[in-house]
């Protein structure tokens, strides 16, 4: 009986247990918890936006649109990069858990270190990190040894793409932005001589996400002060290349819709891509609102953030995998690995997601 109205019960039932759920719909505002071995430990609120490598959070924010009465919530789950499987796996069902006291109208949130929304940002102004974290419900984590990534920039407001290339000084070219990340506290913004201010802000912006110990070290190519023995030591033999393709050329990721099965084993399937449609003045990349059937559990890829949609009536083992296939999709692709991922569901889908949708 998973998934029916009996077992529905049962859960609300339970989460009735969970001390940490009492206040839920008390008022607007944030509520932080980290789990220590299985359980929640309410985070005191001097130290919220602060969170430890080593641990997992569960975060609430209750809010309330203008002129309404009405709570509405958002549950985040916040995984370090140091963090326990069992952590990070107790964080979800215990969001599952406040779901379901909520009456099942929260929107779900996976937030990792360093790659976080925008919408989770805010709650807090700015994030902390801090070094180490409590001992797992099995066993203590030992911090892992970061490898050094290179990621190119290329493109103008009308269309920005990130993608990560190979660790050499031959990757680089004198019409691009290129990002850096030895570590949590190195982290270099190299921009060749012909970048394009675009390219240079996006560039900016994804190096501070990177850089979460420190500050980011800025070097333009021809201007005197590019060279930092340590940057090009990473980077060993080669030449910077010049100017590849036109800026301009460079396209909006379109968004992508895929169909998430039913069983275990099955891929999902992709049923289709955005299409250019004019709104008002200006054409946008979007798709059919009609491809989401009430009876499936979709994924959108929108480039830079992750979502899944459960229809309602939608079959009981597909609600019940529909987080952990969305997990395994973000898992094989060195682009999807870390982005945020938001559970929606029909009825109560939030307006970034209805944005790109005509």
């Amino acid at each position: 009986m998973i998934g029916s109205d009996l077992d529905k019960k049962i859960k609300a039932a339970a989460a009735e247990g969970e001390e940490a759920w009492k206040v839920i719909g008390e008022a607007p505002g944030v509520k932080m918890w980290r789990v220590e071995k299985f359980k929640l430990v309410a985070w005191p609120e001097s130290d919220y936006g602060c969170f430890y490598k080593g641990d997992s959070y569960v975060v609430l924010n209750s809010w309330t649109a203008p002129g309404e009465d009405k709570l509405n919530h958002d549950l985040y789950i916040w995984i370090g990069s140091e963090s326990s499987q069992d952590e990070y796996g107790t964080a979800a069902y215990k969001m599952v858990e406040a779901d379901d006291y909520t009456g099942g109208v929260a929107v779900q949130h996976r937030e990792v270190e360093g790659r976080e929304s925008y919408k989770f940002k805010a709650l807090f102004g700015n994030l902390t990190y801090w070094q180490g974290g409590i001992e797992s419900g099995f066993n203590h984590v030992e911090p892992t040894v970061e490898k050094p990534n290179l990621f190119k920039v290329k493109g103008t407001e009308k269309g920005m793409s990130l993608s990560q290339v190979d660790l050499s000084k031959s990757s680089l070219n004198k019409g691009d932005s290129f990002v850096l990340k030895a570590s949590a506290d190195k982290v270099w913004l190299w921009n060749g001589e012909s970048a394009n201010p675009d390219e240079k802000a996006r560039a900016n912006t994804f190096a501070e996400t990177l850089c979460t110990e420190g500050t980011v070290v800025v070097l333009e190519e021809g201007s005197g002060d590019e060279e930092c023995e340590e940057f090009w030591a990473y980077l060993g033999e080669g030449e910077v290349a010049d100017a590849d393709e036109e800026d301009e050329d460079v396209e909006e990721f379109a968004p992508l819709l895929f169909k998430l099965p039913a069983g275990e084993d099955e891929e999902p399937e992709q049923v289709a891509k955005g299409e250019m449609v004019k709104i008002g003045f200006v054409k946008e990349c979007k798709l059919s609102k009609d491809l989401l059937d009430e009876s499936d559990v979709f994924l959108l890829d929108s480039g830079w953030e992750i979502f899944v949609w459960i229809g309602k009536n939608a079959d009981k083992s597909e609600k019940l995998g529909a987080f952990s296939k969305a997990d395994t999709y973000c898992k094989d692709d060195l682009r999807t690995v870390d982005l945020p991922l938001s559970l929606v569901k029909s009825g109560w889908e939030p307006s970034d997601f209805n944005s790109f949708f005509a």
